[in-house]
């Protein structure tokens, strides 16, 4: 199982909108996904696929209701429900509703790579690491092909920092000058914005926090702040050598938010 496929109905063939929103999907076009699967007459496969769609927008509020008429006809056990609602309940920092749903799961898969995964983060948000670390070994241990997770040590990581900021060009590095850069192993609920949790999902790789160059320092009571999550970096690098990728990466990311930069803005000045 896997937070972009359907999986509950596989004997059941999917109709061409549907996986023309599938393909959408995991290509990581998600608005182009729900046009697609407007087109569907399968009701239910449409509300799962809305659903994926507006979890990958981070649109929870929508995910929720096209689970829930979903889930009026497949039941609240069914394992795509299951899933979605894990998934949900991650996003809004509900992780006890995650555990519980992905539990349920374990109980009838119990070889399910990606919902080990998932139990492993909800693991580490606890800070018990060794369980993550349990977890992880059994998911990459199932995968295909098999592998190990990827495991870097503190000193490592930080030398791909210091690598990370050494790379920049000497206006951007001389800007960063004044901002923290701190290595917290995952996100904590303290850095979750009460208004809007999906703005901070737990798996989120960084985060900046504080007043942008571009903000009064009044709008903020915080120091420019920039957070780096090890084990959601290496949660998301498929070989311990592309963990130094990810963290600059990440690390370029969050300094455009810094500068007060938007997205499109981080990508076109090649801070992304």
């Amino acid at each position: 199982m896997t937070s972009d496929d359907s999986t509950a109905h596989e004997d059941v063939p999917m109709d061409v909108a549907l996986e023309a929103a599938y393909d959408a999907l995991e290509a990581g076009r998600p608005d182009e996904a729900l046009v697609e699967a407007a087109r569907s007459e399968d009701a239910v496969g449409r509300a799962l696929l809305e659903c994926r769609a507006q979890i990958t927008l981070g649109h929870l509020r929508a995910a929720a209701g096209a689970l829930g008429r979903a889930a009026e006809e497949l039941g609240e056990d069914d394992l795509d429900v299951l899933e979605l609602t894990g998934e949900i309940a991650l996003g809004l920092w509900d992780l006890d509703t995650a555990a519980s749903a992905f539990g349920s799961i374990l109980e009838s898969e119990p070889d399910d790579p990606w919902i080990l995964e998932r139990v492993g983060l909800l693991a580490d948000l606890r800070g018990d690491f060794a369980e993550g670390d349990e977890l992880a070994e059994r998911a990459s241990a199932l995968a295909d092909p098999a592998t190990l997770p990827v495991r870097v040590s503190d000193e490592a990581f930080d030398a791909a920092v210091e690598a990370g900021l050494g790379a920049l060009a000497p206006t951007f590095r001389d800007r960063v000058q004044h901002a923290r850069i701190v290595r917290e192993p995952v996100p904590f609920k303290e850095l979750v914005e009460p208004e809007d949790p999906a703005a901070t999902p737990p798996d989120i790789l960084g985060l900046f926090v504080g007043a942008s160059e571009i903000d009064a320092p009044a709008d903020s009571d915080l120091p420019p702040t920039i957070y780096l999550f090890k084990r959601n970096i290496e949660r998301a690098s498929a070989t311990v050598e592309q963990v130094p990728e990810e963290v600059r990466i990440t690390l370029f990311h969050e300094i455009g938010h810094l500068l007060g930069l938007d997205e499109d803005e981080v990508a076109a000045m090649g801070l992304a």
